[in-house]
């Protein structure tokens, strides 16, 4: 089952992002984002599960943006579980945000990911996404 997630899902949601930039962020700090963001109507986080069990999330962002002259959805974060992997999961959320999208009539859907996930980078591609663009980033501090 695919359902947007609330803000009990919190620890679930924690996890799965951790596990994703394989880190641990600031607790609190994640609370206050995740709240932020369940309470913005352009953000939209589904999560799959099964049994009561939280196995996976998508996370999307959509947005008018000029160089496209319309609604763009962005997926932010996509991660399913590690150990339940290679089961559709991944296909089922990603399905699910194309037909949301489309119904918030986006004329785009648009992921970045990094460099080092060529596993996802073959999952995107097998699910009718194409590598057109670069993503340059940069850390504040440097400042």
């Amino acid at each position: 089952m695919i359902r947007k997630a609330v803000p009990e899902d919190m620890d679930i949601v924690y996890k799965l992002i951790s596990e994703l930039e394989e880190c641990e962020f600031p607790e609190s700090e994640f609370k206050q984002i995740y709240d932020e963001i369940l309470n913005r109507r352009q953000h939209c986080v589904f999560l799959y599960e099964k049994n009561s069990k939280v196995m996976g999330l998508l996370h999307l962002r959509l947005e008018n943006q000029l160089h496209h002259c319309g609604r763009t959805a962005e997926i932010i974060e996509l991660i399913i579980e590690e150990s339940h992997r290679s089961e559709g999961i991944g296909r089922s959320l990603i399905n699910a945000a194309f037909k949301y999208a489309v119904k918030q009539n986006c004329k785009i859907i648009e992921v970045t990911s990094n460099r080092k996930r060529t596993a996802a980078h073959c999952f995107y591609q097998k699910n009718d996404m194409e590598l057109t663009h670069f993503k340059f980033t940069t850390d504040t501090d440097k400042f």
